[in-house]
């Protein structure tokens, strides 16, 4: 997509400088403009961050989210790592729809509710 800087620029600030997805700060460069339905945002066009465009492909935010849902199922089939740390605490399963950063950010609501996202606990004794 040719974007010139100034709009490149404002999309990437659209919503705090942050992936319409996963709500992380966007750097000033390697992230991606993406067009996606304008059910969800009203210019349809977003910026994302290099992990979570590597992560949803070609997938509509529906279908995104859907893929989001099962990681915690297969994580916790196919990780050891993820099982340990689920059996010590460090992260838990929790019964909470899939939002995306956009989301909270005009506050709408998740229609599809999923069964297990994964919330992690930071260590209170790290410094």
């Amino acid at each position: 997509m040719n974007l010139s800087k100034n709009k490149r620029e404002a999309l990437r600030n659209q919503f705090g400088g942050c992936c319409v997805y996963c709500g992380e700060q966007l750097p000033a460069r390697g992230w991606h403009a993406e067009l996606i339905d304008e059910e969800y945002i009203s210019s349809g066009l977003a910026a994302v961050c290099r992990d979570c465009r590597i992560a949803k492909g070609n997938a509509t935010p529906e279908a995104f989210r859907a893929i989001l849902a099962e990681q915690v199922e297969r994580a916790q089939r196919s990780s050891i790592n993820f099982r340990t740390a689920l059996r010590f605490g460090l992260v838990c399963k929790v019964k909470e729809p899939v939002q995306f950063w956009f989301e909270r950010q005009l506050g709408s609501t998740v229609l599809t509710v999923r069964p297990y996202t994964a919330s992690v606990h930071r260590n209170s004794l790290q410094a």
